[in-house]
């Protein structure tokens, strides 16, 4: 039932945003060209040779939608993200449809010229519309979804942090008339209604449509029974596998010939999500070190004045795959300052750190050459942090899943690091928050990572 209507709900979306698209650019087009809010020096266009400009945004608003996951099941996102997700494709798009015409215009295969002026005007006017359409349809889908099914009542079997999250998943499908009536356990407790074997009673006391079974694989003789007493009892059967204990990073179904198969270690970041992470990734360095030449040939004249010693300093690192790779930044200490005392974490008011030294870290502008990692693909802008070969051995064996932060390209700046989490902080919540994003990356969550950092400053772990 969920999964069905999930699937019309994302057509349905597509649906909205497409007239959404068509009535922001026709309100445009009104408001730049005969609204008389605006002044219009070239005279106003005629309506006909814009009408061709329709297709080409609709297609770019949906690929661009597509790719950022709207049309998948995922039905009620943070709204805040979505007007995120929204302002980007809807300023996307005009500046697409900018550089498109005017190539079209420079080869002569359309008459006219696109006023920039429209397309400034189109883009806030489109989040409006999108907006207001997706709200529209949501409530008329709600009380159409309610008004056809009815209330869907379920029981949970079970009552560990499956059962718990099973029913805090279900609580966002309120609006389809999802409602979780309790619990089941092996033995009747204060917060449950009843023991497994009370399922017929409940069933038919409470009117249950959906049982869902969300027991560990331990339990596999009463999960067999209830399955059985429901089919009995003719009420729709959710299996939820207990696969939290087992799974690495996050788990994905695949077939394979047909075999269905759950993979324990899957990620977003594969596939056409990499190639785009690393063309981004490309652009934004080679930019940068253009930019910050000047900077860089300052720093190296600084730095030989103050003390002797190479420009650069270059430190072993763990990367992806657990491949070491050679770590650049501006040198901050004297010479050989690790002889005495072999790899550790910088304290603070390190004695070892020069005066540049110190102005370089406190600016975080050390880390900029680590722009040349991100150019050579041994590194990304956004990434789990990377760390020294020797303390990896050393954390590797005393906290859980912390070699899963190896399984993407280590950062510049990351989600713990904008968190606050830097230094001496908690390895642990770290790795908390780094296997948080391999799980959940997205491309916005990328550049809201690089908005935090440049926001705060902070482009590192100062002692990382």
């Amino acid at each position: 039932m969920i999964r069905k209507q999930r699937v019309q709900l994302a057509r349905l979306f597509a649906l909205s945003d497409t007239l959404a698209v068509a009535a922001a650019f026709l309100a445009s087009f009104w408001l730049r060209f005969h609204s008389g809010l605006l002044r219009v020096p070239r005279g106003v266009p005629r309506f006909s040779s814009y009408l061709v400009v329709i297709p080409f945004l609709l297609f770019i608003h949906m690929v661009y939608f597509s790719y950022q996951g709207f049309y998948r099941f995922k039905l009620r996102r943070n709204r805040l993200d979505d007007l995120f997700l929204v302002m980007l494709n809807c300023a996307a798009s005009a500046f697409t449809i900018l550089l498109l015409f005017s190539y079209l215009k420079s080869y002569r295969f359309i008459g006219f010229e696109i006023s920039h002026v429209f397309l400034a005007v189109y883009a806030p006017v489109a989040i409006f519309f999108i907006f207001l359409f997706r709200a529209l349809l949501f409530r008329g889908f709600r009380r159409l979804a309610l008004k056809r099914n009815g209330v869907s009542r379920v029981l949970i079997a079970g009552q560990g942090d499956l059962a718990r999250m099973t029913a805090a998943n279900l609580a966002r499908y309120g609006h389809f008339g999802l409602e979780v009536s309790g619990f089941l356990a092996p033995t009747p407790a204060t917060d449950v209604l009843g023991g497994y074997d009370a399922l017929e009673p409940l069933v038919k006391k409470l009117g249950i449509t959906d049982l869902f079974v969300a027991m560990p694989l331990s339990e596999y003789p009463a999960i067999m029974k209830l399955i059985e007493n429901g089919n009995n009892l003719l009420i729709d059967i959710h299996l939820v596998p207990d696969i939290l204990q087992l799974a690495s990073l996050k788990a994905g179904l695949e077939h394979i010939e047909g075999l269905p198969v759950i993979n324990l270690g899957d990620i977003p970041l594969e596939g056409w999500p990499a190639l785009s992470k690393r063309l981004f990734d490309l652009l934004v360095a080679l930019v940068g070190m253009v930019l910050l030449l000047p900077l860089f040939a300052l720093v190296a004249l600084l730095l030989k004045l103050d003390s002797r010693g190479p420009v650069f300093y270059r430190q072993a690192r763990l990367g992806i795959d657990g491949r070491v790779f050679r770590m650049i930044k501006f040198r901050t200490m004297v010479r050989d300052a690790e002889k005495k005392t072999g790899p550790i974490w910088s304290p603070q008011n390190d004695p070892r750190v020069t005066r540049v030294g110190r102005v370089l870290r406190k600016l975080s502008i050390d880390e900029l050459p680590q722009l040349i990692n991100v150019l050579t693909g041994e590194m990304s802008l956004v990434g789990p942090r990377p760390e020294r070969p020797e303390l990896v051995e050393r954390f590797k064996g005393i906290i859980p899943r912390y070699m899963l932060r190896h399984r993407v390209k280590a950062g510049m700046t990351g989600w713990a690091q904008v968190h606050g989490l830097r230094g001496n902080t908690p390895l642990d919540k770290r790795i908390e928050f780094d296997i948080f994003y391999i799980q959940n990356w997205t491309f916005r969550l990328d550049l809201e990572i690089i908005f935090r950092t440049l926001l705060k400053f902070q482009f590192i772990d100062r002692n990382n």
